[in-house]
């Protein structure tokens, strides 16, 4: 993993790179953002109808090489690392189409002690809303550790049969970009300090001193 401190934090944290940030002295915060693309050309997660069916899934980290035919990266599963402190979760599904006004998306628990997403569920017109749903901002420094034993898969639920349409239409909904996006943010301890945190002087050698 990479950690980034403040004063350098310019850009997103790369999840695929398990990149972190010190915002406080001692905590590492990290934050997964996970995907079930629905593409019916790869047939990759789509039936023949390019529906992602009903069902559950683990969404993917996905890799930075956006290449389909060639990619020395993997995508990689979203998993939150044993002892991490689970403090907002959210689900969004952009260019996603549902079967029907009223199917859902759930993400299932990450532990008794991880926040509650809630549902996201598509209005009248089949489509989600844009601003998806996430969970009651609780206190950051008083959660509790999700899981200290082992690490825990990310998996999110789907009633019906969705397909990948863009609203309003581009001309093209069968190529867009579409996906059911997950967010976990959670921290971690930071490990103990090493040489790097202190200025140890090195041994001066018999004959250098004066």
């Amino acid at each position: 993993m990479s950690v980034i401190f403040p004063g350098n934090y310019v850009a997103h944290l790369n999840a695929y790179r398990d990149q972190g940030v010190v915002a406080l002295p001692g905590v590492e915060f990290y934050r997964l953002v996970g995907a079930v693309v629905i593409n019916p050309d790869t047939r990759g997660l789509t039936n023949a109808d390019g529906e992602l069916e009903a069902g559950t899934y683990t969404p993917m980290i996905l890799s930075p090489d956006l290449r389909q035919d060639d990619k020395p990266r993997l995508d990689k599963p979203m998993v939150v690392p044993a002892g991490a402190v689970v403090y907002r979760t959210a689900i969004s599904a952009p260019g996603v189409k549902a079967a029907a006004a009223g199917d859902t998306i759930v993400l299932e628990s990450l532990g008794s002690n991880a926040p509650a997403t809630g549902t996201l569920t598509a209005g009248s017109d089949t489509f989600f809303p844009e601003e998806g749903v996430s969970s009651v901002m609780n206190s950051i420094l008083n959660g509790t550790v999700v899981n200290a034993g082992a690490d825990t898969p990310v998996e999110v639920t789907t009633d019906a049969d969705f397909t990948a349409e863009l609203n309003p239409s581009a001309g093209a909904c069968r190529n867009s970009p579409s996906a059911i996006l997950v967010e976990v943010c959670f921290y971690v301890p930071a490990p103990a300090p090493g040489y790097d945190d202190a200025h140890i002087p090195y041994a001066v050698e018999a004959g250098q001193g004066t």
